[in-house]
């Protein structure tokens, strides 16, 4: 029989800091990993970490990057406790509003083949299901007990490609034993596309003591101005334009503010264009920032995000967890994470500049508030998003999943109706 798992063995396992016997095998296959920054990029490194931390044996396998934009600081790279396994290439591409990536190469089956006999893995999870290449073959190649994904992104009630390639992704999805979604957002907006599917929610996490309200501000931004950060890749949909529209406004109300933007993209030179002469020393462009982002949250007095769609919210859930208090739009994933004037405040449309800049403007004049949002902020990362939590619902879901396959079968959890 493959092992199943013991989740008071493995959690006694890694309190007395060793491995436990009865580890499980676990790929994690993602299209998207470092040098790419990203909210699955984190959410793989942190699953991977946690799941190796409690004694199981993780490899990710994850394309090599062609062309990724890496990380502007002169810091290490993230220490990392299991195996990493590149097959393929990825090229980044455009779609649904956010940067993509699309893997090429010609031996990426036969690569999947050879470690799946290898490792003879008893759980595979692979991220965005919906990728076309990498995805699909890790599907349906592999031998394990149990196969999961994990949905990432809402989509488009009218979004083509999901309803054009619907009849191959309904085959596609018969081949996994259980479907997980970040948020309900997603199960919202895939639902309609797959109504036969089932779907388990488990959300993204959070490092909360990487993400620290303990972190070193920046010294250079310790001068008595107030900072407000904009962190995220240079996305349409990531709402950069309006967050710069914003500042704009809120630099008319006050001058003793800046604006920090950490991230990249094809679009940087358009945005740069946008910040009118005299402010452009007031608008700091920061490139992507990996290691250094902690000291940046410390460094700011809000966080604000006008993003226009969202599945749930990598970029608050960092931020609540180094104590910040956020300004975003009310869209269906950051209406989940963040109570509107609890945890930070929520502008709706997301395209209301003037709002945005009122609020903005609000927590700089009562610092007592943006505090207590923070702290609020911090609780509830804490309480709900660190990596323990998940990682225990995930040992869940294995463990109920392989102890249903029995030994040498296949779990029947999901079927096309």
């Amino acid at each position: 029989m493959k092992p199943r798992l013991r989740k008071s063995r493995v959690a006694r396992a890694a309190a007395e800091g060793r491995v436990a016997q009865d580890h499980v095998r676990i790929a994690i296959v993602t299209e998207h990993y470092y040098p790419q920054l990203g909210g699955i990029t984190e959410h793989v490194y942190g699953q991977a970490n946690e799941l190796a931390r409690r004694g199981h044996e993780v490899t990710v396998v994850a394309p090599t990057l062609l062309g990724a934009r890496k990380a502007v600081e002169d810091a290490p790279p993230r220490p990392e406790i299991f195996e990493v396994k590149r097959l393929g290439v990825a090229l980044p591409i455009y779609i649904n509003g956010s940067e993509a990536v699309v893997e090429v190469g010609p031996f990426l089956a036969s690569g999947f083949g050879r470690l799946y006999a290898e490792r003879a893995f008893d759980v595979v999870h692979v991220h965005n299901p919906f990728g076309v290449t990498m995805p699909t073959i890790a599907i349906m190649r592999s031998k394990a007990p149990v196969t999961v994904a994990t949905i990432h992104s809402v989509v488009p009630e009218a979004y083509r490609p999901l309803r054009l390639f619907r009849p191959l992704l309904n085959i596609l999805f018969g081949h996994l034993d259980a479907m997980v979604a970040v948020s309900s957002a997603v199960v919202d907006s895939i639902q309609p596309h797959f109504p036969w599917l089932n779907f388990e929610v488990v959300p993204n996490g959070v490092d909360t003591d990487f993400f620290s309200p303990e972190a070193e501000p920046l010294e250079e931004l310790r001068d008595g101005r107030h900072n407000i950060l904009f962190i995220g890749r240079f996305d349409p949909r990531n709402g950069l334009k309006y967050m710069l529209r914003a500042f704009i406004l809120l630099r008319e109300r006050r001058d003793d503010v800046r604006l920090i933007v950490i991230g990249d993209g094809p679009l940087r030179e358009v945005y740069r264009r946008m910040v009118p002469p005299e402010l452009r020393s007031d608008v700091l462009f920061k490139g992507q920032v990996d290691r250094l982002r902690p000291r940046y949250l410390a460094s700011a007095d809000v966080l604000c995000t006008p993003c226009q769609l969202a599945s749930f919210g990598m970029v608050l859930l960092e931020a609540m967890s180094a104590g910040v208090a956020v300004v975003a739009s009310r869209n269906s994933g950051f209406n989940l994470l963040v109570e509107d004037g609890v945890q930070g405040l929520l502008i709706d449309p997301p395209k209301d500049e003037e709002q945005f800049a009122a609020a903005l403007d609000l927590l700089l004049e009562r610092p007592d508030v943006a505090r207590r949002m923070g702290a609020a902020g911090r609780e509830r990362a804490v309480s709900t998003y660190e990596w323990p939590v998940i990682a225990d619902q995930l040992e869940a879901l294995y463990e109920r999943l392989l102890t249903a396959a029995g030994p040498g079968r296949k779990p029947a959890a999901m079927h096309v109706q």
